[in-house]
């Protein structure tokens, strides 16, 4: 497939931006470009598990079914991506670090996912972090209909993230003008078992951590507690979420530490909080899309399904992508019911991406 070929202003930028780089990679997060600077590979290093597998510069050249573009957008309900597999019915942990954007519409050079993938979704914006969740067809964005998912981060145990060399950029940022694109460096995106999640923090708001990236067993539902509404489509402005993992019992406050494992009969010690919205404003899928919803319950059966897990190659870090059965571990509220249990497996370990009840 051709390729746009940067022109001698971005060479300078990527130029000027590497010159320190020569033998080994930095740290995903300590990676930063303009929109219009985005080099070819952030990663090209064969150190690790490096090279990256896909490529930066995103455009219509690259767009479509094979596209293996590593930038992705979150730019509002109606114009947003999240990391799907590369190849057909992939499982999240053997691709994690070469997933790719798939995104809700054309235009970013990415895969687009086909109509009727995105079946319920609301998006959120608040003083420090903006949010897509939803429910949707997973085999839209490639993945097994059965995988329970896991999460996606800047991280990893390498740090060199997953995807390697995943870059993120929105123009809906709470400190942005709504026009520019702006690197996001602290972000988080769960998905599987019929469920996604992605968040973004304002880079320019670094405490508290809003995308913190520890809690992979744990999945959507405590990550980020939102409407998970099959065939509801709502634009909001919402209150912040708590901190995930810290919690007050008794008047005193705690913080909650991620196991290696949560056993079958593990019952987490809070409760999280959906987080009062306003000014919300509902379409139809039609409206976004241009199609109308249909139900996610083909790739949302796995929810359901216990003691399955997905076979991978997943690295035990507290930030890297796992895979799992996921009903094990309860809340008590009735606006969620799933924190996701590991089971160990083929010498993994696995996460739940999520199991949330509907409201």
């Amino acid at each position: 497939m051709p390729r746009r070929s940067p022109n001698h202003h971005e060479i300078a930028m990527r130029q000027a931006a590497n010159t320190y780089e020569t033998t080994s990679p930095l740290p995903l997060t300590e990676y930063n470009y303009p929109y219009s600077a985005i080099p070819e590979k952030v990663n090209p290093y064969a150190i690790g598990r490096g090279p990256q597998s896909g490529y930066n510069v995103c455009n219509s050249t690259t767009e479509g079914a094979d596209s293996q573009c590593q930038t992705m957008v979150v730019n509002s309900l109606k114009d947003f991506c999240v990391w799907g597999s590369p190849t057909a019915d992939g499982l999240i942990g053997n691709v994690e670090a070469a997933v790719v954007a798939y995104c809700a519409q054309a235009g970013h050079g990415t895969r687009v996912m086909p109509a009727g993938t995105i079946t319920g979704a609301q998006f959120m914006k608040t003083s420090a972090y903006i949010q897509v969740v939803g429910r949707f067809n997973q085999t839209g964005i490639n993945l097994d209909p059965n995988d329970y998912g896991g999460e996606l981060d800047p991280h990893g145990a390498d740090l060199l993230g997953n995807p390697i060399g995943g870059l993120v950029y929105s123009t809906g940022m709470p400190t942005g003008d709504n026009s520019t694109y702006m690197q996001v460096t602290s972000w988080n995106n769960f998905v599987g078992s019929g469920i996604f999640c992605i968040k973004l923090c304002d880079p320019t708001i670094s405490s508290p951590n809003y995308c913190e990236n520890r809690f992979d067993l744990l999945g959507c539902s405590y990550n980020m507690p939102a409407s998970y509404k099959d065939g509801e489509f709502t634009s909001c402005e919402g209150d912040l979420q708590d901190v995930v993992a810290t919690y007050t019992s008794n008047g005193q406050t705690y913080t909650w530490s991620q196991p290696e494992t949560l056993p079958a009969t593990s019952t987490l010690p809070w409760t999280p909080r959906i987080p009062a919205s306003s000014n919300c404003v509902t379409y139809s899928s039609q409206e976004l899309f241009g199609t109308v919803s249909s139900s996610a319950t083909a790739s949302g059966s796995a929810a359901t399904a216990s003691g399955a897990k997905s076979s991978g190659s997943a690295k035990a870090s507290g930030s890297g992508s796992r895979t799992g059965s996921g009903t094990a571990a309860t809340a008590t509220s009735t606006s969620t019911s799933g924190a996701g249990r590991v089971a160990v497996g083929s010498g993994l370990l696995a996460v739940l991406g999520a199991a949330v009840a509907l409201l």
